[in-house]
């Protein structure tokens, strides 16, 4: 008896250590692209949210002879203020590394060039798939017109059914920030490029 217990005791603390989730971080992430012009602008990054969202996660329920899928709100807000912030320091870093700009910051008092305010409209967590959905707002201003542009970017819109049932909230997170990267960069890099006389 004590054996059995035991050993139910280690599948236990096994399966919960199993299912514990190291967030990945996502302030060093790499563009995977190439930057065509290299400029002299400086460039300030603001990030900010307009707070909705929400984290949603399915269930069943049995009804008599069948069961009815039901959704739950959990209240918690997916990409929030650190996500931000991290996301918003790999992207000044990859700006900076191509070349797109001299320097990047996030202080509001330095003067800049070019200032990107990234606004995330709305961000919603399926946790069905673990997905995450963002509809964002760019604006840039410092040039001759401003530029403005709405993204809808789902974490796993690269991934097949099989990546997408195997990916885990840290996995999709890191997803989402590169794939942020990839909408956002050549935009700010076409707007700094109009800038810089040829």
């Amino acid at each position: 008896m004590t054996r059995i217990t035991r050993l139910l005791g280690f599948i236990t603390v096994a399966t919960l250590l199993a299912a514990c989730v190291t967030p990945i971080p996502i302030d060093n992430l790499t563009y995977k692209g190439t930057a065509s012009v290299r400029t002299d602008k400086t460039a300030r990054i603001v990030m900010t949210s307009s707070g909705l969202g929400d984290s949603n996660s399915t269930y069943l329920m049995p009804a008599g002879g069948t069961f009815i899928a039901m959704t739950k709100n959990s209240g918690q807000s997916p990409f929030d203020v650190k996500d931000q912030q991290e996301f918003s320091q790999s992207l000044r870093k990859e700006l900076v590394r191509l070349g797109v700009v001299k320097s990047a910051t996030t202080d509001a008092d330095e003067r800049t060039d070019i200032v990107a305010a990234v606004n995330i409209d709305r961000a919603v967590l399926k946790s069905d798939f673990v997905e995450y959905t963002l509809d964002i707002t760019m604006s840039i201003t410092g040039g001759k017109q401003p530029f403005r542009q709405h993204y809808h970017i789902v974490s796993s819109e690269k991934d097949s059914l099989w990546t997408k049932m195997n990916t885990n909230g840290a996995e999709a997170r890191e997803k989402l920030a590169q794939l942020m990267l990839e909408r956002l960069i050549p935009d700010i890099e076409a707007y700094a490029s109009a800038m810089t006389p040829q």
